[in-house]
């Protein structure tokens, strides 16, 4: 699909943004200084021996995942893991960054990171030079044959892990004045140009295959230093050309790719534009048209995007809200991009993505009182924020998160010429040191509504301050201006008031930023709401009940266990959605000298209580609200949608998601297969082959005690595709396709013997061919599933608080002659069973309202449990 080209202005020739200096900001609010110290204490705690364990193994020739004496951190620096070494590239940039926010304030701890920064890159030097070709790594070079298909067994993604450790090393250059750090990094990218000078066209499509980071990036950062060519030609192999020009003609193809693979690449197609200048245009474009797609089809209201680390079908984002969404490294790299386009374009919308995502994802994605980041930030209602382990859980978001909260400094302000660019709201100083040009803010937005600015030295001439108008100001109004307490009227000018003049030390300039409730509807349900108030998403708390994690293919994701129960809509009431929310500004209403605010008009007054979802860590949390009128179709169609995801969650013994990478090395892919996306959904098949030798297989997790299934979605469109399925090389099935449904797809389920299972906990689940016709396509996911309960029972019928009588399938409640209403409550033996009151799919976890207009009202009930089997009831309420 086409989509309308996003057009790309170019500030003019050699005057781009500059950043400062980190020495140079200081940030003084202290919700953010909490999170930089909590960020410094934890860095400083980790033993840089055993994140260098994995390489110094490798440099002494040994297995690096038995490494002796000192050993390897848990999670994904395990010895297991064939991304161990992964971190110290994120450790090698965060302690860079330390070094800066430490150098002027805290001597002391500055010494400490110089300490073991040095040490690091000493004994990184040291293990490098045992090697002839200057490879330096935790695993073997092997890992990159075996991706080559030069040799075989087990890989993952080294070049992604190479890409962390080369930008670390350019960063303790770049930051502390290492030199032997930069002398390691060139090192490796001559090792880099070497083995990818070797590459065909046909070898590096092969390669750029598996995920690989930002290798453009860090090797164009380096060539900035080193100004060897072959670093150049070296990043040139890793930029993804057509990748880029379908982005950059305006075309989404985004669907179903991995997301955090893709976001680098184009970080990296920027840094060519900007490291080679305007002849490099294409690649300007390209992310720019990129970042643009992103942000239009494929993210929520606090800039942060993905489900399970995918983009999904643009604009289908209500769709795709559960535990899994936003992984937090996508957003990193998304503010990458949107600081380095910024520089670049000075164009406004950049700086306004990049505070919305900080504040509402960086911000929101550490534990104040830990230190420890997320992986996930659901934005499915119900689920909480699960943190990482101090020394089990390197997830990359752990090495990023590293990273972002040594940084939160980096773009408050930029300058160009004798302009400043005030782009944030948030206590700082800034030390303009070229112009002997210093400032202090003081802000507590969004608690008020007032930023001052007070001028500490000047250099007795002129210079523009540059204040952004956020995206955020009320409807209607205006920023308004006083300097030394006298109105002043600025130039407004491409998304920026401007105020030139010569400022005197004691100057003073205050601003007013009017701020108003505002709601973000989701593009394919506009039922789906979220609150904003200023620059700040807003979330109601939902409770503390059974907050138990779950694994996810190699870290974790929150749960909304069977017997929580989450109501995720709120229902209006005397008026429409679209008319509430034209009030809004009356219907959910700030408590006065709180912020906090509670709805109006609504089944939820003053008991949600919203608000800024960045502080929240410690509960449950809704962002988005359906909101809907009582028994429409669309709160019919979401109370079944969430019953059906919830009974197969519960169901679920294990599950593969197709062509996802770490699924699939989770899960022991082998086979001769090809993946894809169609339909919105990813596929795996394999094409028919002369031989019949086509195949592919998974290793899943059963349970014996259990009835066991294996579960997939075929599509209709491959009608008449012929292949067998097998458990352990027992044939299980001989397949056909069918064309069974209008929308073209259709689930499956395979029994699997009892007697099959004995004695195990993992079984090979594999597809091959039949003949010469194509094995497949299996779209989705690839689950195994415990049976469906088949209970249609009500527990129970209250009827204004008292429990209704019950003989055979009658219900029968008597209620005073004068009573007008009942308030009912259904309750299922099951809770994920549909509950039907006269034909309507309620919400059995609420009381309902019914008008009593009759001596006797009847009530037909149907309950459908989890397997569909029906059972039937009546309930009559009689006056009496």
């Amino acid at each position: 699909m086409l989509f309308e080209e996003e057009s790309v202005s170019i500030m003019s020739e050699g005057s781009g943004l500059n950043e400062f200096d980190m020495e140079q900001v200081i940030i003084t609010d202290s919700y953010y200084v909490n999170a930089l110290e909590k960020d410094l204490n934890y860095i400083l705690s980790l033993d840089v021996d055993r994140l260098l364990a994995g390489y110094q193994a490798v440099s002494d020739g040994k297995d690096p995942k038995n490494t002796s004496g000192i050993h390897l951190y848990g999670g994904w620096e395990g010895g297991w893991s064939l991304l161990r070494g992964h971190t110290l590239g994120h450790y090698l940039t965060a302690m860079a960054q330390a070094f800066k926010q430490t150098r002027k304030n805290d001597p002391s701890r500055n010494a400490q990171i110089k300490q073991k920064l040095d040490y690091a890159i000493s004994q990184l030097k040291k293990f490098q030079d045992k090697s002839k070709n200057g490879y330096l790594f935790a695993s073997f070079e092997v890992h990159f044959d075996i991706i080559e298909g030069k040799a075989t067994g087990d890989n993952w993604v080294p070049w992604y892990t190479m890409h962390k450790l080369i930008a670390g090393l350019v960063d303790v250059y770049r930051y502390e004045g290492n030199a032997t750090a930069l002398s390691v990094a060139e090192r490796l990218g001559d090792w880099a140009y070497k083995r990818t000078s070797a590459w065909d066209r046909s070898l590096q499509t092969k390669v750029l295959n598996v995920e690989y980071g930002g290798m453009n990036d860090c090797l164009y950062e380096l060539y900035k230093y080193s100004r060897n060519p072959n670093h150049l030609a070296a990043a040139h192999k890793f930029d993804e050309d057509s990748l880029f020009t379908a982005i950059g003609s305006g075309r989404n193809v985004l669907e179903n790719l991995h997301a955090n693979t893709q976001i680098p690449k184009f970080v990296g197609a920027l840094n060519r534009y900007r490291t080679l200048g305007g002849s490099e245009s294409f690649y300007l474009n390209a992310a720019a048209q990129f970042f643009a797609t992103v942000v239009r089809d494929h993210t929520y209201v606090t800039g942060g995007n993905s489900e399970n680390e995918r983009f999904r079908a643009p604009l289908k984002l209500d769709a795709t809200r559960n535990n899994i969404n936003n992984e937090s490294c996508n957003t990193y790299n998304m503010l990458k991009l949107a600081r380095e386009l910024f520089k670049v374009t000075g164009d406004v919308k950049y700086a306004d993505y990049y505070e919305n995502a900080f504040i509402n994802e960086v911000m929101s994605a550490i534990n104040p009182e830990t230190g420890m980041t997320t992986y996930f930030k659901p934005m499915g209602t119900g689920y909480f924020k699960l943190f990482g382990t101090e020394t089990n859980s390197f997830w990359c978001c752990t090495g990023s998160g590293m990273e972002n909260y040594t940084k939160l400094n980096d773009s408050l302000y930029f300058y160009s010429g004798n302009d400043l660019y005030v782009n944030m709201y948030i206590s700082s100083e800034l030390n303009w040191i070229g112009k002997n040009f210093s400032l202090t803010q003081n802000s507590d937005i969004p608690q008020s509504e007032k930023a001052v600015f007070t001028i500490n030295t000047a250099p007795g001439s002129a210079v523009t301050i540059k204040f952004r108008v956020p995206s955020w100001i009320a409807e209607g109004k205006n920023i308004t201006i006083k300097i030394n307490n006298t109105v002043f009227y600025g130039v407004k000018k491409d998304g920026y008031v401007d105020i030139s003049r010569v400022f005197r030390s004691g100057d003073q300039i205050e601003l007013n930023l009017p701020m108003e409730i505002k709601a973000s509807r989701l593009p394919d349900n506009k039922q789906a709401v979220a609150f904003q108030y200023g620059p700040v998403v807003l979330s109601a708390g939902l409770g503390t009940e059974k907050m138990v994690s779950a694994s996810h293919m190699a870290s974790a994701k929150a749960t909304i266990p069977d017997g929580v129960m989450i109501k995720d809509y709120i229902l209006i009431k005397d008026t429409s959605v679209d008319a509430w929310i034209a009030g809004l500004k009356n219907n959910l209403v700030q408590k006065p000298g709180k912020f906090e605010f509670t709805l109006r008009n609504t089944d939820e007054d003053n008991r949600l209580k919203f608000t800024p979802h960045y502080k929240r860590y410690t509960d449950r949390y809704g962002i988005y609200f359906i909101l809907s009128a009582i028994d429409s179709p669309e709160f019919q169609e979401s109370i079944k949608n969430s019953k059906n995801a919830a009974k197969k969650l519960e169901a679920t013994i294990d599950e593969v998601q197709v062509t996802n990478d770490q699924h699939e090395l989770v899960h022991n892919l082998q086979g001769n297969s090809s993946g894809g996306s169609f339909g919105g959904y990813n596929y795996r098949h394999v094409h028919g082959t002369a031989d019949g030798q086509g195949w592919f297989s998974y290793d899943m997790s059963v349970n014996p005690s259990v009835t066991n299934y294996i579960s997939a979605k075929y599509y209709s469109g491959d009608a008449g595709r012929t292949f067998n399925v097998f458990v352990d090389n027992r044939l299980l099935v001989q397949e056909t396709i069918q064309a069974k449904t209008p929308t073209g797809f259709y689930d499956v389920r395979y029994q699997i013997p009892k007697d099959w299972l004995n004695g195990k906990s993992k079984i090979t689940v594999k597809f091959s061919n039949r003949g010469n016709s194509y094995v497949g396509g299996v779209f989705d996911t690839l689950s195994i599933l415990k049976d469906y309960n088949s209970n249609a029972s009500l527990k129970s019928i209250t009827v204004n608080g008292t429990e209704a009588g019950l003989s055979e399938d009658s219900y029968k409640s008597y209620v005073n002659r004068d009573v007008e209403y009942a308030d009912l409550k259904f309750t299922p033996e099951r809770s994920h069973a549909l509950v039907y009151v006269n034909n309507i799919l309620i919400d059995d976890t609420a009381v309902r309202r019914v008008t009593l207009t009759s001596d006797t009202t009847v009530f037909e009930l149907k309950v459908v449990a989890e397997d569909g089997n029906t059972k039937t009831y009546t309930l009559s309420i009689i006056k009496a």
